[in-house]
C-alpha cells in the first residue's frame, strides 16, 4: 500500500507542477496586459464606460430580468400542471418530467433572485432608487409565490413531502422528508457544487488581485472572496469530521 500510495504521487506531481506552472504564465501575461492598461488609462476609460453603462441599464434591469425569468418559469410551471392534471398517478415517466420541469422552475427563480440582488447593489448608479427598491420587492415577492406554487405541486406528487416555502426551516423539514436516495442525490449535487464554488473562489482571487493592480479596488473584494472560500472550506471540513464521529 505504501508503495502504491508513493508511485500515485509521483505520477500527479509533474502535472501538478504543469498545472501550476501554466496558472502562472497565464496571470503573468495577464497583468502585464491589465498593467499596460493602467499605464495608458485605458483601464480609468473602461471603468467609467462601465459605470455609464450600468448606470442606465440598472432602472431596468430588474422588470427586464423578472419578466423574462419568471416568464419561462411561469410558463414552464404551467407546462408542470397540465401534465400532472393528465397523471394516473402510476406513469413514473411522466411523473420524472413533471418533477424535472418544475426543478428548472426552481433554477429560473434562482436566476431571477440573482439577478434582481445584483441590480438593487448597483442602484446608486442611478437615480432611480426608491422605485428599483419598489421593483425589487414586487419581483421577490412574485419569485416566492412561483417557488410556493412549484413546491407545492411537487408535494401533490409525493404526499410523504413536508415544508412550506414560508416557514423558515423549509429547507430542514424538507430533507428530513426526503428518502435515502433523493438525500444520496442532494449529497451529489451539494459536493458538485462545493467543487465548482471552490474553483470559482480561487479564480476570482487571482482576478481581483490581477486587477487591483491597474483598477485600484482595494482588498476588500479580495477579502469577501477568501471569507466565502474559508468558509466552504471549514465548513466542509467540520461537517465530515461531525459525520465520521456519528458514523
Amino acid at each position: 500500500m505504501k508503495d502504491q500510495v508513493a508511485r500515485e504521487n509521483r505520477k500527479a506531481l509533474p502535472r501538478f507542477f504543469g498545472t501550476l506552472l501554466l496558472f502562472a504564465l497565464l496571470g503573468g501575461i495577464g497583468g502585464f496586459f491589465v498593467s499596460i492598461a493602467g499605464f495608458s488609462g485605458l483601464a480609468g476609460w473602461a471603468a467609467e464606460g462601465l459605470t455609464g453603462v450600468l448606470g442606465a441599464v440598472v432602472p431596468w434591469g430588474i422588470p427586464i430580468c423578472s419578466v423574462i425569468l419568471l416568464g419561462i418559469g411561469l410558463g414552464l410551471y404551467r407546462s408542470a400542471k397540465g401534465r400532472y392534471e393528465r397523471w394516473d398517478g402510476e406513469d413514473e415517466a411522466l411523473a420524472e418530467g413533471i418533477e424535472v420541469t418544475l426543478s428548472y422552475v426552481l433554477l429560473f427563480t434562482t436566476l431571477a433572485t440573482v439577478a434582481d440582488f445584483f441590480f438593487l447593489s448597483a442602484v446608486f448608479l442611478c437615480d432611480a432608487v426608491m422605485v428599483t427598491t419598489v421593483l425589487f420587492l414586487v419581483s421577490i415577492v412574485l419569485i416566492v409565490l412561483l417557488q410556493q406554487k412549484a413546491i407545492d405541486l411537487t408535494r401533490r406528487m409525493n404526499p410523504e413531502k413536508q415544508g412550506s416555502v414560508y416557514d423558515v426551516k423549509f429547507q430542514k423539514k424538507w430533507m428530513d422528508s426526503c428518502d435515502e436516495a433523493e438525500k444520496a442525490q442532494m449529497g451529489q449535487a451539494a459536493y458538485q457544487a462545493f467543487r465548482i464554488a471552490t474553483g470559482t473562489c480561487l479564480v476570482l482571487w487571482v482576478v481581483l488581485t490581477v486587477l487591483n493592480f491597474s483598477f485600484d479596488i482595494g482588498l476588500l473584494p479580495v477579502l469577501m472572496v477568501l471569507i466565502l472560500f474559508g468558509v466552504l472550506q471549514v465548513t466542509y471540513c467540520l461537517t465530515c469530521i461531525k459525520l465520521s464521529r456519528s458514523k
